[in-house]
């Protein structure tokens, strides 16, 4: 199953050249039982919880769709790159969730706002282009008053706002730079 997910991204992707890890780990998502990871533009890690309740009843659709948002890390690897900024990681996130939504025909859990997102827009204002604190933005911080997923949720309502004025999808701009996307909050707005 994962040789066959690899196979249809890679060539939706145009990737070659990936190796993908698949490893037994109790650090997943409680909801889904699988995490995964790209450090490289050509490596994926995906672990996965099998003894997970959620993994027993999930993992057909999640361990895809994992792969399919981690490939298409790899894919911005080669271009621009995953990003060292605030806006670069937004993008990123962004991007790997409206391509893993594609597979899985709805928004990942993470992308499903549970908070303000125009307020969180506002708080990432002053720092857009310069290094975050990617776990508090993207996990969540309560001493940071940053909610879970926060990052991913507001990457996902930043890049369907780009792709609503701009057209295309996640493949089409995977090596489109990130300052490209930042009017777009605002242009949505006002429409």
């Amino acid at each position: 199953m994962v040789e066959k997910a690899l196979a249809r991204f890679a060539t939706e992707l145009d990737l070659d050249g990936v190796d993908v890890v698949l490893m037994s780990s109790t650090f997943t998502l409680p909801e889904t039982g699988v995490h995964g990871y790209a450090p490289n533009a050509h490596q994926v890690d995906l672990s996965v919880t099998p003894g997970s309740p959620a993994f027993q009843r999930l993992w057909l659709t999640e361990v895809p769709a994992t792969l399919a948002h981690e490939l298409h890390h790899v894919r911005r690897w080669r271009g621009p790159g995953y990003g060292k900024t605030l806006l670069e990681a937004l993008v990123s996130e962004g991007l790997a969730q409206h391509f893993e939504a594609g597979y899985r025909g709805e928004s990942p859990i993470y992308a499903q706002p549970t908070m303000d997102l125009a307020a969180l827009w506002e708080r990432a204002q002053p720092q857009l282009s310069a290094p975050h604190d990617h776990a508090a933005w993207f996990f969540g911080s309560p001493a940071q008053d940053f909610p879970r997923w926060g990052g991913y949720a507001l990457g996902y309502e930043l890049v369907r706002r780009f792709f609503a004025a701009q057209g295309g999808d996640a493949v089409s701009h995977a090596n489109t730079p990130a300052s490209a996307f930042e009017g777009a909050w605002w242009v949505s707005c006002l429409t």
